[in-house]
């Protein structure tokens, strides 16, 4: 019995959910703040104007009041009454607060903010009511949690906003908590129990009769963190030969692969258990293995996001959009796949008659009603329904592409198997092109790094024409924040989205941010992450797991992938010109001498990935 064990200490790999650190300080523990909100922020021109006897009140439940105070975040947009004229700010009936707004603490966003001291926040409902000058924007959300008063706050009615007075919602009002969340987790990648070091060996033959989990961590009282394992057969999750999730700290007759999930909890908000490091200790009966090695390998690592994102699948509106654009005779003539993208993305910049045009509709970011409105140029469009063409159209075509949202700019960013990267395609009229810097495609995460760190003027833009030019002024000051929608789908599915995304200051809370630190200097938004692949994970990449059959000279082979819309493996043998579709796993006969094995994914739109 051989019992192999791996010590987990960097936990920059692991899947975490918003309410988990994992970037900052030793180990993992819960985030230092967490947002509470009652509404996603779909609307954008529904508001209500405060006067002395014109109130508004919204609540929000706190399981602790054992905080070091919050941030009351209430969008106004581009009002600014309260500059000269002061709103009042009633916390749990306490003596009203008098809030002026400092357009500067609102950085570039259309949130005025707030300090509400600790002191004012009790544990349970926190009540908090807006009144005698300013303006509050609201969402139209069945069985709101706000209401209304028009007699100074004497008497309080549901269902009761907008002008009409009869709009259930909630007011655009959150709360950005000073103090630990009451629950978080972080979540391992699928570890291969005959290689936990990730390097790719093939594993020999082998029985697996236990694995057990230990941790180090510290535990103040009335804290904890639950485990709970899971394993199976694949190296791919699969409920029909993986074990469901168990709160265990061992798994007995495991298969070759096995995940681990810790869910922190804190007593009080003011304290929070650390989890040091994992310890893995699996007892394997191992055979020898005689007659095979592994001479090279180019295997790559997959990286994953803690963020569900929905790809655009085959459908016929896709094919019948894709059709009619004429898009895979736009892009037939392209000697390379940047070229490719610089066609579709010029194609884009074309559709509209005006260059930015304004009119009495704004669109959705569905691709066919976008080019409907450019038709007669009778609609409004803004550099977000430039990308968001781009990148449904490129979402047609099989491509993996997605809108990227910056400080009032929207472009796209798609991946590249040329590049093996997401990189960045600006089709707005006034840029058409990509960006680099020192010979390298940027992406949206690569540009603020450098303006962050002083370098942003000397980005270049490479036009439609191929020409470098240099970056737009003040172009790369736009990437201090940038965030992505969880989906590209927008041709066949209207909802969940923003109403007129970009029109007025951000308000949506449905896309995922980027923040430097875990206590964000955007407050206002409840996804946000410090983890670089959770914006970028990869794409259209394969895997390849081995290992030994009990009959001499042949191997099983497995395969991962973390291609969208997956169809299908295509494997060739021994650099053949012959590529075969197969299913996994699948066996491998080795010959005498050198054996070689590519594989390459396709998606459900006939596009390869990488070998």
């Amino acid at each position: 019995m051989d019992t192999r064990r791996t010590e987990i200490t960097d936990f920059s790999a692991c899947l975490r959910d918003r309410f988990i650190d994992a970037d900052f300080g030793a180990g993992v523990t819960l985030a230092p703040t967490f947002l509470l909100t009652n509404e996603p922020g779909v609307a954008r021109d529904l508001y209500e104007e405060l006067s002395e006897s014109s109130r508004a009140r919204t609540e929000f439940e706190l399981y602790s009041d054992r905080v070091s105070g919050a941030l009351l975040l209430f969008y106004v947009n581009e009002d600014t009454t309260t500059q000269t004229q002061p709103m009042s700010i009633s916390v749990n009936g306490a003596e009203p607060l008098s809030h002026i707004q400092d357009r500067e603490y609102m950085l570039t966003g259309g949130w005025d903010r707030a300090d509400i001291p600790a002191t004012m926040l009790v544990r349970g409902t926190n009540e908090f009511i807006f009144g005698d000058n300013g303006v509050l924007f609201f969402d139209p959300v069945p069985g709101g949690n706000s209401s209304r008063s028009f007699d100074g706050g004497k008497t309080w009615h549901g269902g009761s906003l907008g002008p009409g007075r009869d709009v259930e919602g909630d007011y655009m009002v959150r709360l950005r908590v000073h103090g630990h969340p009451p629950e978080g987790a972080v979540t391992s990648d699928v570890i291969d129990l005959s290689g936990p070091d990730g390097e790719g060996a093939i594993a020999p033959p082998m029985t697996i009769s236990a694995v057990r989990l230990t941790s180090v961590q510290d535990v103040p009282a009335g804290t904890e963190v639950r485990f709970e394992m899971r394993s199976g057969s694949r190296p791919r999750f699969d409920p029909t030969c993986w074990t469901p999730w168990t709160e265990t700290m061992r798994l007995p007759e495991p298969g070759r692969y096995m995940q681990w999930r810790a869910t922190l909890t804190p007593a009080e908000a003011d304290c929070t258990p650390v989890l040091t490091s994992i310890i893995l200790e699996a007892d394997l009966e191992v055979d020898e293995i005689e007659g095979i090695e592994l001479v090279e390998q180019d295997n790559p690592r997959l990286a994953r996001s803690s963020y569900a994102f929905t790809n655009m699948a085959p459908d016929p509106r896709v094919d019948r959009f894709a059709y009619e654009c004429r898009l895979e005779q736009l892009i037939a003539e392209a000697d390379s796949e940047l070229e490719q993208f610089a066609l579709l993305r010029d194609w884009a910049q074309r559709q509209w008659l005006k260059g930015a045009a304004r009119g009495p509709y704004l669109p959705t970011w569905n691709p066919r009603e976008i080019l409907e409105v450019t038709k007669g140029n009778w609609g409004s469009g803004f550099c977000s329904h430039y990308g968001a063409l781009f990148s449904g159209a490129a979402a047609a075509l099989g491509f993996s592409a997605r809108n990227v949202i910056v400080d009032h700019h929207t472009l796209s960013e798609i991946w590249s198997e040329e590049l093996q990267k997401w990189i960045l395609q600006d089709p707005y009229c006034y840029y058409n092109a990509t960006y680099e810097l020192d010979g390298e495609t940027l992406n949206a995460l690569d540009i603020h790094k450098a303006a962050t760190r002083g370098d942003g003027e000397r980005i270049q833009m490479r036009t439609f024409a191929g020409k470098l030019e240099p970056i737009k002024p003040n172009l790369p000051q736009t990437f201090c924040r940038f965030a992505i929608p969880p989906r590209n789908n927008y041709l066949v599915q209207d909802e969940p989205a923003e109403i007129g995304q970009g029109a007025t200051q951000y308000h949506y809370d449905g896309y995922l941010w980027w923040t430097e630190e875990v206590d964000p200097k955007y407050p206002e938004y409840s996804l946000q992450t410090t983890r670089e692949t959770d914006f970028y994970w990869s794409v259209n990449q394969t895997r390849i797991y081995l290992q030994v059959t009990k009959s001499q000279g042949e191997l099983l082979v497995d395969f991962d992938h973390t291609t969208p819309n997956f169809s299908h493996f295509v494997v060739c043998f021994d650099d053949s010109d012959t590529w075969e579709q197969c299913e996994a796993p699948l066996t491998w006969t080795l010959r005498e001498g050198e054996n070689k094995l590519a594989v390459r994914s396709v998606n459900a739109f006939s596009r390869q990935g990488r070998i």
